[in-house]
């Protein structure tokens, strides 16, 4: 029997960060008959998949998973969790899985565990690239086949099939743990498998809720989806946020190459013509499509191991050397590396704060200058990256510089030891898509009982209560004081006016974002206040690939997305990333704070 509507709740967008037990009950009280939490993403860099670690430590694992399957148990809620321990590797799969059993004996509880592999044999892949059915997926190189064997492990991102071959082989599973996934797909798969087909609508409603309420105003964790079969309904729980039609419209557009078209395994969900309508402090979605591939592809993940890094930290305040800085560090480098020729050696520093003479306008600014070095140095062995960052630290500090007038040091050192070893550095080499006949064959899914034995009994279902109340409406606790606590800041328009009868791009915009469209690509979301102010930037011209490609030093013709998306009044500009995402000299991981340079576009 299909039902009117289903709902799932959120507490988080990523399993290990923390949530409130709190608000997931609020959800459960609300009827929610799933909690489905996404696990992974590359944002957090290629050491899982190289090295084996997770994105979180495995107490965070724990912490987060006991509220889960006390729900589970106590009120028969489903549990969906994918892209296990960040990589979604069979690893850590069956980390969770022993996680769940571990809590199942402690507590007295039995569970259905279904869990589903994402690993690919490298042979598989090897054969695929062979056939020519491996392509690179965005702005990621074309992959070379001594790649495949250089990775330590390659997961496929499966879609909602073998979640629904899970559902279909254990229908009175509990929990369903996954490998690597496409983030709507436990979404999908639970609607599908509810009989709402739509496909369009339950994607659209996935991608939006794999981040939680990271589509509220302000941003916050916990949330809940209604879905019917032509629309969907998102609440933030938390009571201080809302979710609006702009919110969610801009969310949508979230850390993809472009605002309009999603592409995903086996199709394309088109937002271009979804809908947003508010309702109180909850916000409906509808209108999306889905459009199936000619050729069914799964993205594949790869990484590997390339050396070993060692890092340096300290500061400079001296007047005299911070405006020649860079001469200096590229004199520290060449006398550095020249005495190391070794294969795979190299030294990189990171500076952070102002060090330009254009920003030192008088004594008193010239006494509070300061800027922090990070020296990271890379080498076959730890040992020898260990050797060139101590080389590179003696350097920093003893250099001669022109006009030097302190003898005694150049570098303040505050941190013991003074060279940090940090083990292994690695990089992704395979984000390519993979066209695959099966869309179900490459991820195997197996069942386990966990818990305690046949003879207890599982609690019947009891009734969900709300959180308690004050006497004006609103939920005590903690989340209801973080609320009320707000810092009052001067706005950035007061505090650095624009001259010359224009205005900074970042008063017309209420949202202005940068992040990883996965490893090899930066996109930049701007949502205006309004219409008025969208028109008000398009007239002016200033928002073209030429304009936007120089600001961020890149060729033009190299831009993936530069384009107006009216519907969620949003701006939209994608650049190939510097370098893959998270290897040696990285500057800036999940490549949030790149979107700086456009707030002080003049309009």
């Amino acid at each position: 029997m299909v039902m009117d509507q289903v709902k799932i709740v959120t507490p988080v967008g990523m399993l290990g960060y923390g949530y409130s037990t709190e608000l997931l009950y609020q959800g459960l009280a609300e009827g929610a008959s799933a909690i489905i939490v996404d696990a992974g993403s590359t944002d957090s860099g290629p050491q899982k998949l190289a090295l084996g670690e997770s994105t979180c430590p495995y107490e965070s694992y724990v912490r987060d998973m006991g509220p889960l399957l006390d729900a589970c148990w106590h009120h028969r809620v489903k549990i969906l969790i994918s892209s296990a321990g960040g990589d979604g590797s069979n690893e850590h799969v069956d980390e969770l899985v022993d996680i769940i059993r571990l809590y199942s004996e402690k507590q007295k509880y039995k569970f259905n565990v279904v869990y589903i592999y994402s690993e690919v044999d490298k042979g598989v892949v090897e054969r695929a690239f062979d056939y020519g059915k491996i392509s690179p997926c965005g702005a990621a190189p074309s992959l070379e086949k001594a790649e495949i064997s250089k990775a330590t492990k390659i997961v496929a991102q499966m879609g909602m099939e073998p979640f629904l071959a899970a559902i279909e082989k254990y229908p009175n599973y509990d929990i369903i743990i996954a490998g690597r996934s496409y983030d709507p797909s436990p979404y999908a798969a639970y609607c599908y498998s509810k009989g709402f087909t739509n496909m369009g609508n339950i994607y659209h409603m996935g991608k939006i809720m794999e981040c939680g309420a990271l589509c509220s105003l302000p941003k916050s964790k916990e949330a809940l989806a209604t879905i019917w079969q032509d629309k969907f309904e998102i609440c933030a729980l938390n009571p201080s946020s809302k979710c609006t039609a702009h919110s969610l419209a801009a969310h949508t557009l979230y850390e993809k190459s472009r605002p309009d078209l999603l592409p995903g395994p086996g199709g394309v969900l088109d937002v271009s013509s979804a809908t947003y309508q508010e309702n109180g402090c909850r916000c409906f979605g509808t209108g999306a499509k889905f459009y199936p591939s000619k050729f069914y592809t799964v993205k594949l993940e790869g990484a590997k191991p390339t050396g070993y890094r060692t890092v340096v930290m300290g500061s400079i305040r001296d007047p005299i050397l911070i405006p020649q800085i860079d001469v200096f560090l590229q004199n520290v480098k060449t006398h550095v590396l020249s005495q190391r020729d070794e294969e795979g050696c190299d030294l990189i520093f990171h500076i952070y704060g102002q060090h330009s003479d254009d920003f030192i306008e008088s004594k008193e600014t010239m006494l509070k200058q300061e800027i922090a070095i990070l020296a990271e140095a890379k080498a076959p062995s730890q040992n020898l990256a260990t050797i060139i960052a101590s080389s590179a630290r003696i350097a920093l500090l003893h250099a001669p510089y022109v006009n030097q007038k302190a003898t005694a040091g150049n570098f303040a050192l505050p941190l013991n030891p003074l060279e940090i070893p940090l083990g292994h550095t690695s990089e992704f080499n395979i984000y390519h898509l993979m066209e695959i006949d099966d869309p179900i064959a490459l991820f195997p899914n197996f069942h386990k009982v966990v818990g305690v034995a046949e003879t207890i009994s599982r609690i019947e279902q009891i009734q969900v209560q709300k959180p308690p109340k004050e006497s004006n409406g609103k939920p005590t606790g903690k989340v209801q004081e973080a609320a009320n606590n707000t810092p009052k800041i001067q706005s950035l328009e007061d505090r650095v006016p624009c001259k010359n009868g224009k205005v900074y791009l970042h008063s017309l915009a209420k949202i202005i974002r940068s992040k990883n469209a996965g490893p090899f690509e930066i996109t930049f979301d701007i949502i205006f206040h309004d219409e008025k102010a969208l028109n008000q930037v398009k007239e002016s011209g200033q928002l073209t690939a030429e304009k936007l490609a120089a600001l961020y030093n890149v060729n033009p013709e190299s831009v993936i997305a530069c384009m107006y998306f009216e519907q969620a009044n949003a701006f939209k500009f994608t650049i190939p990333r510097w370098a893959p995402s998270g290897g040696f000299g990285e500057i800036d991981m999940h490549a949030s704070q790149q979107h700086v340079p456009l707030m002080f576009v003049e309009i």
